[in-house]
This record gives structure tokens, C-alpha cells and sequence, in this order.
């Protein structure tokens, strides 16, 4: 989808000012050594009891909406991300963000279950809303997730993943901002959905057995079902990788080679570099995957959080062209394709 008059006006980072590193995780015999080693995640944050994800959402939210320009009554539409526990059984969260940044109003709150592409596919939705009614001016998407035991261990519960707390959030608008949104594509791939959901009986409750989950576990008995289901996987991801990125691409009147930064989820290293640097052959220079190894996945914020260093840290400059991509599970994809207007003096 190409957009006109879609800019992103504000962004928005809540990091919770603990920090555990790999090494600490090792010696506490939280983590394993060769993982460690392998998988090239230096740090996470952990958040406090009361910094739950809508709490930090919130405050990311609050501070994209004053960087934006924006008052609160211009925001027509909160979109919230989360993939972990946040906070509450039966509970509606969004609204909760909606109340914490804007206070009482009428614009509507939804929240988005789509994974680590939650931000992503709703900074889409949020266009979208915008585009299509002339008196929204602006629209507020945030995320927030903390991960913590008993229910998830941040360094055990997927090999493939070491997960860090954290929050980020965006202000779409049609007025302006310091971004223009040339374009987002999404795409979902049902086939894979299995991959996540396993091959074990539904539970009748949330965290039915108390046990800690193991989210490496799930995908064993389906890869299982065939000698090529492996690959199989890996070919389809790979298809709809390309054609989601391609896609923005053209419809942005890009090529890739052309793109000034590229920012992906902080995925440890052999997928980085498989999915990534060799198969796009990528210059790690141009993303923040190396400052994102501080902070280890991060859910879905971490591609908005990778684009607020970049500003931040003033390595941006006016005309660069920004690709940030997003996978969930599901499975989803996302991408999308930002040009940098200018660079905002925002102080970390």
C-alpha cells in the first residue's frame, strides 16, 4: 500500500532501568553457556512488579504524543500491542492505555494480538483509520511486554529467543511529522499457524498447569509429521518474506540497495544472519541490530525502539530511507518503508 499524507509524528521508548547481562544470567545458572555464546544477546532489561506492559506502554505513549506535536484530543485511534501477560485476567489493556495518555475521550481503543508483529501490522490499521476519515487527525499505537517467571522465562522458554522488558510507541498523523510513511504491506501464511499453537490437548485456562512455558517445545511434533517439513517451513518463510519486503518496496518506488537503514527484530545471531545479512546481504551498519543486543527481544517493539535510537542518537539523517520489517506468529509479516523528513532533537 502506498500512502500520501500519512507521517509519523512522535515516538515514544520506556526501558525499565534494570539490567541483567548474558554473563550474570550464566553465573546465576539462568542461562546456558553455549546458548550464550551462540545466540549473541549481551543484556536485557527487567521490569519492576508495578512496571507491567500496559504501564510501560503507557508511559512510551505519553511521550510519543509530547514529541508529536499533538494534543491528546487529535488522537481518533489507540491501537495496543502485547504478547505476554499483562497484568490482568479478562482485562482490556488498551483502554487502560487510552485512560494513562489521553485521559476521557471518545476515540476508539483496540488491542492487537498478532505476535512480534504487533506494532508493525497495526501502525498499518492505524494508517489506514486515518487515511480513510477526514476528521482523525492522528493515531497513538503502543506495545509493552514484560516477561517474567513463573509463566515465562526470559532465557529458557524458546531456544530460539531471549526476551527483554520494554515498551515503544508511535504517533501516526496526517498533519505532518519528522517522518513520511511511503508505504506498509502486510501479509499471513495460516499454514504455519500450527508451528506456535503444537501439537498438545487446549488448555481450559490461562496458565492451567502452573508450569513455565515452553514455547521451543511447540513446533517439535509438526516438523515431525514429514522428513521435509523442516524445509518446508524455511521455504515459506522465506517466500513470503520476500514477497512482503518486495512488495514495499516497489510500492514505495524503492530498491533496496537504495535503503539507508534497515531495521529487524532483535533475533539472535544465526537467524539474524541467515534471514537477514546473508540472505539480503545486509552491512550490520546499517541497522541497530548491535545496540539491540543490549536489550534482547523485546516483542514487537523493537523495530519502533531501533528507529527511536537512530533519532535519538541523531545517526539518521534528513532523506534517508528507513525499511523496518516484522515477523509473528501465526504467521504474519510486515514491512514498511519511512523517509526521514527530519531529525527532531530528542534527548534519550
Amino acid at each position: 500500500m502506498r500512502w500520501e499524507n500519512v507521517y509519523i509524528a512522535g515516538l515514544g521508548a520506556y526501558l525499565p532501568e534494570e539490567e541483567m547481562t548474558a554473563e550474570q544470567a550464566v553465573a546465576a545458572g539462568l542461562y546456558d553457556a553455549t546458548a550464550a555464546e551462540n545466540n549473541g544477546v549481551r543484556a536485557v532489561r527487567i521490569s519492576r512488579p508495578d512496571e507491567t506492559g500496559p504501564v510501560m506502554a503507557a508511559e512510551a505513549g505519553k511521550q510519543a504524543i509530547a514529541r508529536s506535536g499533538h494534543d491528546t484530543q487529535d488522537i481518533d485511534l489507540v491501537l495496543h500491542a502485547y504478547t505476554n501477560h499483562p497484568g490482568r485476567e479478562l482485562w482490556t489493556p488498551a483502554h487502560f492505555v487510552q485512560q494513562e495518555t489521553l485521559g476521557r475521550t471518545t476515540s476508539a481503543a483496540i488491542e492487537m494480538r498478532q505476535g512480534c508483529n504487533g506494532v508493525l501490522g497495526g501502525v498499518e490499521l492505524a494508517a489506514s483509520w486515518i487515511s480513510a476519515r477526514p476528521d482523525a487527525d492522528a493515531a497513538l499505537v503502543t506495545c509493552g511486554d514484560a516477561w517474567l517467571l513463573p509463566y515465562i522465562d526470559r532465557w529458557k522458554s524458546d531456544d530460539q529467543t531471549v526476551f527483554g522488558d520494554g515498551a515503544c510507541a508511535t504517533v501516526l498523523s496526517t498533519r505532518g511529522g519528522f517522518a513520511r510513511l511511503l508505504s506498509t504491506v502486510s501479509r499471513s501464511d495460516a499454514t504455519l499457524e500450527p508451528l506456535y499453537r503444537g501439537m498438545g490437548p487446549w488448555t481450559q485456562a490461562p496458565f492451567e498447569n502452573g508450569r513455565t512455558v515452553n514455547l521451543g517445545s511447540r513446533p517439535g511434533d509438526w516438523l515431525l509429521r514429514n522428513e521435509d517439513a523442516y524445509d518446508e517451513v524455511l521455504e515459506v518463510v522465506s517466500q513470503n518474506f520476500t514477497q512482503t519486503l518486495d512488495q514495499a518496496l516497489d510500492d514505495a518506488d524503492t530498491k533496496l540497495a537504495d535503503i539507508d537503514w534497515f531495521i529487524h527484530a532483535t533475533v539472535i545471531k544465526p537467524i539474524a544472519e541467515w534471514g537477514f545479512y546473508n540472505k539480503l546481504s545486509l552491512d550490520p551498519k546499517t541497522t541497530t541490530y548491535d545496540w539491540g543486543l543490549d536489550y534482547g527481544h523485546m516483542g514487537s517493539s523493537d523495530q519502533f525502539l531501533g528507529i527511536n535510537h537512530l533519532i535519538e542518537s541523531r545517526r539518521a539523517k534528513p532523506g534517508d530511507r528507513i525499511v523496518t520489517v516484522g515477523v509473528g506468529i501465526g504467521f504474519m509479516w510486515t514491512a514498511a518503508v519511512l523517509e526521514i523528513l527530519d531529525v527532531p532533537d530528542w534527548q534519550g
